[in-house]
């Protein structure tokens, strides 16, 4: 009868342990999935104005972005509108939560003039906004 017990009270614990690892398991794949605790992909500036430039040389920027979601965000593309801007991107697509990231970029005032405004669009796994433009702005100034 003693034996019946103890396998009754060893069988109770065997079951609560199997209890508490699945639940464990469950709270740990809901931390990181991203459909219920998606990436966000926040810029420190979406719009950077750098003001007058003289026309010729390149000019260039970055615009910095945090992951301030609670899963790992994925840089899947990111795309100039036009020739006239260069993209210098980390080969880093990945960034996990509070990571930082820059995007830097190169803008050709060759043949410009006056207030020139350029857009870059990058696409992400942030579920709220896979697509996030930013731009930047500039006041080409020709030579005299």
């Amino acid at each position: 009868m003693v034996a019946g017990k103890a396998g009754k009270v060893v069988f109770l614990i065997v079951g609560i342990l199997m209890v508490g690892a699945f639940s464990a398991f469950l709270v740990n794949k809901n931390l990181h999935d991203p459909k219920t605790n998606p990436p966000v992909m926040t810029f420190t500036l979406e719009k950077i104005q750098l003001g007058d430039v003289p026309q010729g040389p390149q000019v260039s920027g970055e615009f910095e972005f945090t992951n301030t979601g609670k899963s790992v965000l994925i840089i899947k593309k990111i795309q100039p509108a036009c020739g006239c801007t260069g993209l210098v991107a980390d080969e880093k697509k990945e960034f996990q939560p509070g990571e930082t990231g820059k995007i830097k970029f190169t803008f050709n005032t060759e043949g410009r003039t006056g207030v020139n405004e350029k857009t870059i669009t990058i696409e992400s796994n942030d579920m709220a906004h896979p697509t996030k433009v930013v731009s930047f702005s500039a006041n080409i100034i020709p030579p005299k």
